[in-house]
């Protein structure tokens, strides 16, 4: 599969203040032998996430600590350098039948091993699968310092430690460099089926809980606005007897619900799953954020976020992980204020109703009309206490979460 180029919107630093280094020890050294502030870059897919990072004074490019150190497939246990690409450890793992059950909309962008954990990005198949916390089982890190911390190992049952793994999870690079990752491994679907209909929110809605209280063990549910309506992507993996039990038990159910199927050829498949990653990850010019809802509040999510637009005179399309209550709502059109009022009410309206929020990206022109943050959560001393733990420099990732810390 090709890597899509996307721009990166890194922060400018000084002359000679971007290094590579090329071994866990080679970071660690260059972090006790500088000060100032820190900027981790992997594959830059997540730069514009939550926050904008001040100008660092050193940018730590992770491209060289990259490759597979170990893989061992008997245990189904890799261990590989926080810049490996996903793509690259995919290819690998491809010859021995196996893979890491993670299919990130970023992948394509050039997302690393490290940066899907550190921002805890993750794709359709986490309802099968989990997310990358759920497949990382050690992780080597280095604190501002050039301290070294490793926790677990190669073992999956191994509880020894602190799980710093699922502390770094979601950090977006303020707590710790990640310099080496340990996951655990899924055997390669000998097959897969992927089923679509045409349906509207409330149809999607409920086929998600059809389906999560029948028979079916989907690998993705995933629907996709348009005009007016919408498309439902299904998604199993599986031998081909159970493929074909489920083409027909899922079809007949869908019917049931008015979501007249069909099924989509293997090279229609993967044309639809691109498309569905590009969704996803939006498009220049547009305003992209993450709502996390119960999985029922999708309908009332997509009028809301339908009649917002309308007012601010912009256009918002949603794509949502809908047996999750995990949506994308793409605002698109109009002009920079129209932006920031839709996406400042819709995340005031979101919040109202237990949601949380991820503004993802937006262009620079918005940047100065919205607060990215939003209120702090209840938990927000617990964050400034463990940042303060880890980098009492406030060395890494400045003004990520400011105001919160």
């Amino acid at each position: 599969m090709r890597e899509v180029t996307t721009q990166q919107r890194t922060p400018a630093v000084p002359a000679g203040r971007e290094k590579r280094p090329s071994s866990t020890s080679e970071a660690a050294e260059l972090l006790r032998a500088t000060q100032g502030s820190v900027l981790l870059r992997g594959g830059a897919t997540k730069l514009d996430w939550a926050g904008r990072v001040d100008e660092p004074d050193l940018l730590i490019d992770t491209s060289d600590l990259a490759g597979v150190l170990t893989h061992n497939p008997a245990d189904m246990t890799a261990s590989v350098g926080g810049g490996t690409r996903l793509t690259a450890l995919q290819r690998h793992l491809k010859g021995d039948g196996q893979w890491l059950a993670l299919d990130p909309p970023t992948a394509e962008t050039g997302a690393t091993v490290a940066g899907l954990l550190a921002a805890g990005d993750s794709g359709p198949s986490r309802l099968r699968y989990g997310g990358i916390r759920d497949l990382v089982i050690g992780v080597t890190l280095i604190l501002a310092d050039g301290t070294v911390a490793r926790a677990g190992g190669h073992v999956i049952k191994n509880v020894a430690g602190y799980d710093l793994a699922k502390l770094v999870h979601g950090s977006l690079g303020s707590l710790a460099m990640i310099a080496e990752v340990v996951v655990r491994l899924h055997p390669r679907p000998s097959g897969a089926l992927t089923i679509t209909g045409t349906a509207d929110a409330d149809q999607a809605t409920a086929a998600a809980v059809a389906i999560a209280a029948g028979p079916f063990e989907p690998s993705a549910v995933e629907w996709i606005s348009q005009s007016g309506s919408g498309t439902l992507l299904v998604k199993t993996e599986g031998a081909a007897g159970y493929l074909d039990s489920s083409r027909s038990q899922l079809t007949s159910m869908l019917d049931g619900l008015g979501v007249t199927t069909r099924q989509l050829s293997d090279e229609d498949a993967e044309t639809s799953w691109q498309e569905h990653a590009a969704a996803v990850r939006g498009e220049e010019q547009e305003t992209v954020v993450r709502i996390c809802t119960l999985p029922t509040r999708l309908g009332g999510l997509t009028s809301d976020a339908l009649d917002i637009a309308a007012a601010a005179d912009v256009e918002a399309r949603l794509i949502s992980s809908v047996s999750l209550g995990m949506h994308t709502v793409r605002i698109r059109g109009g002009d920079a204020q129209g932006h920031a009022t839709a996406f400042t009410e819709l995340r005031e309206r979101a919040l109202a109703q237990g949601a949380s929020v991820l503004l993802r990206s937006r262009s620079f022109e918005v940047d100065g009309l919205v607060d990215a943050l939003g209120p702090p959560p209840s938990t927000v001393e617990l964050l400034k206490r463990i940042k303060t733990q880890f980098d009492p420099a406030g060395r890494f990732a400045p003004q990520r979460f400011h105001p919160w810390y």
